[in-house]
C-alpha cells in the first residue's frame, strides 16, 4: 500500500481517523477492508476497528500505548497489509418491487424520466458490490447503482423504515435490516433476515460480496417470509427458589447495559453499553463485581422490582428516591445511593424520579446470569440487539448469579461522600477540535466556545441534541460517511450540534467539529432536557493526561473499597479441605461441591473453585490447595 495515500487524524483522546483515498473506489475499499484485517488484535490497546468507504477508525486506550505508537504502528501495518480480494461471495436477494412495499418507487421513476417498471428492471440488473455495513446492524451499502436511476434523499427522513426495505439514497443502494428510521427512497422490500446476533457472523452480508438482486411476486414474498420468520428468545422463565429480579414496574426506560460490546463495529453494531460507565463500575466495585459486569441502567423514573431470594445491591449514578419495602409488611426502609444494601427473599425495591442528574444504575452482587448477545448483556434499543432486544417490561424476571461474597458479608459498603459526583443539572465538557473543525468558520468556532448551549428534546442514549448558536461549515453539511468516534460533535444542516454517546451509530456522513474528551463523557450523558452545557478547548495531550488522572482515581476507588470489604472467604467452620479437591461438609446446615468454572475469570494452577450453600445463600470460593499436615 502506498503510504502517500495515508493521512491520520487524531479523534479526541481515544482515536485516530486513517483516510486511505479521498474518493470511493474499490481499490480504496479493499485498501481499508486490509489494513483493518491487519490491526485487528495487533495490540492489546487496540479496542475497536471500524472501517467505513475510504477511512477506518481506531480505538485505543491512551493509558497502554502512546498516540505515537500508535501511529508508528499503522504506518507500518498500512505498508504491510494486504488488499481484500475483488470479488467476494455472489448473493441473490429476492424483492417484491413497488406497492406498498416500495413506496417511493414512481417518485424515483419521475425524476429519472423512467416508468416504474423500467427503474425496477434496471435495478434488478445491476451488479452490486458491499463497500461496508454501518448505520444500523447489517445495513450495507452498496456500490454500482445505474446512474440514471439514482435519487436524492427524502428532504424529511421516515420516522418507521420496516425491516428488509430496499432503498436508494444518492449514487448507493441499501437494504434496512431492521425498522428504523430513515431517509433513503424506498423501491422494494425483502423477506430475507440480513442481520441474526446469534448467527456466526451476524450479518448476511459481508464487505467485498458481490450482490443481485432478484424480482419476485407477492405468493413468492409470503412463502420466504414464513421460512425467515423468528421469534425473539424473550426474558427467562421465573425459577421458584431462585434469586432473581422480579419487575413490577419497568420505569420510564429500563435497561441492562455493562460497558458493552467490543468487535462488531465492523458488521455496523454499535458498542451500546453504559453511557455513565464510571457509575456503573463504582457499582460493581461496591458489591465485590467486575467493573464490567452488566446492571439496569434508569433513565429518568425508576422501576419497582421484587427480589426472589437474598441479594445484595447498590443504587448509583443521578440521586434517585428508592425505598425498600420488607416482604414482612413492615415499615420501607430509605435506600442511600453509593451503599451496598442487603434484601431478602420477597422485598421490594420501589425507586422513583431522578432529583438531578438523567440516569441512575441498579447493580446487584453477582450480576444477571443471562446468556450474553455478542459478547455482551448491553441492550441496542436501536439495533434491537441484547438479551431482551428491548427495556425491560412489567412482569419480566432477571436471574442473578451467584456472587463472589456472602450477601450479608457485602451491606454497608459505601463510597466516601467527597468521592461522590455532583450532579447539578450543568455541565462543561472539554473538547478537541474534529476531523472536519478547518470547514466551519471563525465565527462558528467562536460561538462553540464562548456560549452556553442547551439540552434538546429527543436526547436519547445516541446523542445529545443541543440548542443554540447555530454553526454553519463553509462547505456542504454532508459529506462521505466515515467511522464516528467516541465523544463526536456532529453538526447537521440546521446547523444543531449533536454530541454523540455509546449508542452512536458506526457511520456517518455529517461533519465533526470536535470530539468530547472520553472522561467527561459520563457529565454529558448525566444531562436532560433544559440542562446547560458548555465548551471549553483542550488537545490531544490534555486529553490523555486528564486520562491517566482519571484512571488512577478510579484505581484509588477500587482499592479503598477493597478494603473496605471483607476478608478473603474461608471454609465454614468444620468444612476441611484435602488436596485432591473434595470439599466435606462438616458445618451445621453447609453443603459444597466443586464449581463447574470460575465465571469472573480463569483460576491459576494450584486453586480450586467450590460453589458453597450456607443457610440457604450460595457463593463462589476460590481455595489455594495446600497438603495437610501428615497428608503427602
Amino acid at each position: 500500500m502506498a503510504l502517500g495515500d495515508l493521512r491520520l487524524v487524531p479523534c479526541g483522546d481515544r482515536a485516530l481517523l486513517c483516510y486511505l483515498g479521498e474518493e470511493l473506489d474499490e481499490a480504496t475499499s479493499r485498501r481499508v477492508h486490509g489494513l483493518a484485517d491487519t490491526l485487528r488484535g495487533a495490540h492489546p490497546a487496540i479496542v475497536e476497528v471500524t472501517p467505513g468507504f475510504h477511512a477506518l477508525l481506531v480505538e485505543y486506550d491512551p493509558v497502554r500505548i502512546r498516540l505515537e505508537q500508535l501511529t508508528a504502528m499503522v504506518r507500518e501495518a498500512a505498508a504491510q497489509a494486504h488488499t481484500v480480494a475483488a470479488a467476494g461471495r455472489e448473493v441473490e436477494i429476492p424483492v417484491l418491487y413497488g406497492g406498498e412495499y416500495g413506496p417511493d418507487l414512481g417518485d424515483v421513476a419521475a425524476h429519472a424520466g423512467l416508468s416504474p417498471e423500467e427503474v425496477a428492471a434496471l435495478h434488478a440488473g445491476g451488479a452490486y458490490r458491499v463497500y461496508c455495513l454501518g448505520f444500523s446492524p447489517g445495513f450495507p451499502y452498496l456500490g454500482g447503482l445505474d446512474p440514471r436511476i439514482a435519487a436524492p434523499r427524502l428532504d424529511s427522513p421516515r420516522v418507521h423504515v420496516p425491516a428488509g426495505s430496499v432503498g436508494i439514497g444518492g449514487w448507493l443502494t441499501g437494504i434496512y435490516p431492521n425498522e428504523a428510521p430513515g431517509g433513503w427512497r424506498l423501491i422494494g422490500r425483502t423477506p430475507v433476515r440480513l442481520f441474526d446476533p446469534l448467527r456466526d457472523p451476524p450479518a448476511l452480508l459481508q464487505p467485498g460480496d458481490r450482490v443481485r438482486f432478484v424480482p419476485i411476486d407477492q405468493e413468492e414474498f409470503a412463502a420466504l417470509a414464513a421460512e425467515q420468520r423468528s421469534e425473539p428468545a424473550g426474558p427467562p422463565a421465573f425459577v421458584p427458589g431462585r434469586t432473581g429480579l422480579r419487575i413490577l414496574r419497568p420505569g420510564w426506560q429500563t435497561t441492562l447495559q455493562d460497558l458493552g460490546r467490543r468487535g462488531y463495529t465492523a458488521y455496523g453494531v454499535p458498542v451500546a453499553g453504559a453511557v455513565d460507565q464510571q457509575s456503573l463500575m463504582i457499582g460493581n466495585w461496591l458489591l465485590g463485581n467486575r467493573a464490567r459486569t452488566a446492571a439496569l441502567e434508569i433513565t429518568l423514573t425508576g422501576p419497582e422490582v421484587e427480589f426472589t431470594g437474598p441479594a445484595a445491591f447498590a443504587l448509583t449514578g443521578a440521586p434517585i428516591p428508592a425505598e425498600l419495602i420488607p416482604a414482612d409488611g413492615g415499615s420501607p426502609r430509605p435506600v442511600p445511593g453509593w451503599t451496598s444494601v442487603l434484601a431478602g427473599p420477597g422485598d421490594r425495591l420501589r425507586l422513583g424520579t431522578v432529583s438531578a442528574g438523567c440516569r441512575a444504575y441498579l447493580c446487584v452482587a453477582g450480576g444477571f446470569d443471562l446468556p450474553p448477545v455478542l459478547g455482551s448483556l448491553s441492550e441496542d434499543l436501536f439495533g434491537h440487539v441484547g438479551p431482551l432486544g428491548r427495556p425491560l417490561q412489567a412482569g419480566d424476571w432477571l436471574p442473578i448469579g451467584l456472587p463472589l461474597h456472602p450477601p450479608a458479608d457485602l451491606a454497608g459498603r459505601s463510597l466516601p461522600p467527597d468521592a461522590i459526583p455532583a450532579f447539578e443539572g450543568r455541565a462543561v465538557i472539554r473538547l478537541i477540535p474534529g476531523p472536519q473543525a478547518d470547514q466551519f468558520a471563525e465565527e462558528s468556532l467562536a460561538h462553540l466556545f464562548a456560549e452556553e448551549f442547551q439540552v434538546g428534546p429527543h436526547s436519547d442514549r445516541q446523542g445529545i441534541r443541543l440548542t443554540g448558536p447555530k454553526l454553519q461549515p463553509a462547505g456542504p453539511a454532508q459529506m462521505l460517511s466515515e467511522p464516528i468516534p467516541p465523544g463526536a460533535l456532529q453538526v447537521v444542516p440546521s446547523g444543531q450540534p449533536i454530541l454523540l454517546l455509546s449508542n452512536r451509530q458506526t457511520l456517518g456522513g455529517y461533519p465533526k467539529i470536535a470530539t468530547a474528551v472520553f472522561t467527561d463523557l459520563w457529565r454529558a450523558a448525566q444531562l436532560k432536557e433544559g440542562d446547560r452545557i458548555t465548551f471549553e478547548q483542550a488537545d490531544v495531550a490534555e486529553g490523555h493526561a486528564i486520562a491517566w488522572q482519571e484512571r488512577r482515581r478510579l484505581g484509588q476507588i477500587r482499592r479503598y473499597l477493597e478494603r473496605r470489604g471483607p476478608a478473603p472467604l474461608r471454609p465454614a467452620d468444620g468444612v476441611k479441605i484435602h488436596q485432591g479437591g473434595n470439599l466435606t461438609p462438616g458445618g451445621a446446615g453447609a453443603t459444597a461441591s466443586v464449581a463447574q468454572g470460575d465465571r469472573n475469570g480463569p483460576v491459576r494452577p494450584g486453586v480450586r473453585v467450590y460453589r458453597i450453600a450456607l443457610e440457604g445463600i450460595e457463593f463462589l470460593c476460590a481455595v489455594e490447595e495446600v497438603p495437610l499436615h501428615g497428608e503427602r
